[in-house]
């Protein structure tokens, strides 16, 4: 008998959302939870950070994980089911730090920036050549990563259009302080929806038809507009 079917993802405001009394909510939640209904899967989303969620998809552990990010580096690793969402991504820091002046990735190297562990970010900085404490910083979670930035421990944050107002004010940090230092060049702006490995083929066909089922009834549009995400 095959393990139950997990998901898992991150607490990241609006998409996905952990609350105190260990509820859930969000755009991305809403979505997930609607195209399990309809392929008529049974399954509660589970919040970690993102690098124990990651972990769990990368192993055979019969399950799905999203937001996430495509990229080369992953593309073996998982079974993409489908896009979620589209969303451009920034280095930001500090308006009162006026001596940053970024127009290249080469000139980021000369500031210490931050993201999050085993996010796509990561092995993207690393690739363009930061490196890990010394101008690379990693965090488990994006609350400790606005409080770096904010307490001066580094320069820069790694974010992306959609979800930075939503972090701050879940952090209780002003988001009017933030200024858009450099536009992330190359990098991929669509989150899927993917699995592991060992999850069985009929269940992905499953997934992804309610997935496209929702897309053209405009569920999937009508839960955006409620979360207020725009997309192109």
């Amino acid at each position: 008998m095959s393990q139950p079917l997990r998901v898992v993802t991150e607490n990241l405001p609006p998409l996905q959302i952990l609350h105190h009394d260990g509820s859930t909510s969000g755009a991305m939640v809403e979505v997930v939870n609607l195209v399990l209904k309809k392929a008529d899967i049974d399954a509660t989303i589970e919040i970690y950070p993102w690098a124990r969620s990651y972990q769990i998809a990368s192993e055979p552990n019969n399950a799905l994980i999203f937001s996430m990010f495509r990229d080369e580096s992953r593309e073996k690793k998982f079974q993409w089911i489908g896009k979620l969402v589209a969303t451009n991504s920034y280095l930001v820091s500090l308006k009162s730090n006026k001596n940053i002046n970024i127009t290249s990735l080469e000139e980021a190297q000369k500031y210490s920036v931050g993201t999050i562990r085993e996010d796509l970010a990561e092995h993207y900085l690393k690739n363009s050549g930061f490196i890990e404490n010394k101008n690379l910083y990693l965090s488990s979670d994006y609350k400790t990563l606005w409080y770096m930035l904010y307490s001066g421990r580094i320069d820069l944050a790694f974010t992306n259009g959609v979800l930075w107002q939503y972090e701050l004010k879940y952090t209780g940090l002003d988001p009017s302080k933030i200024k858009f230092a450099y536009p992330i060049p190359d990098f991929s702006s669509q989150l899927y929806l993917s699995a592991s490995l060992d999850v069985d083929k009929s269940v992905i066909s499953r997934i992804k038809d309610a997935l496209s089922m929702i897309k053209s009834n405009g569920e999937y549009q009508e839960i955006l507009r409620k979360w207020n995400i725009k997309q192109n």
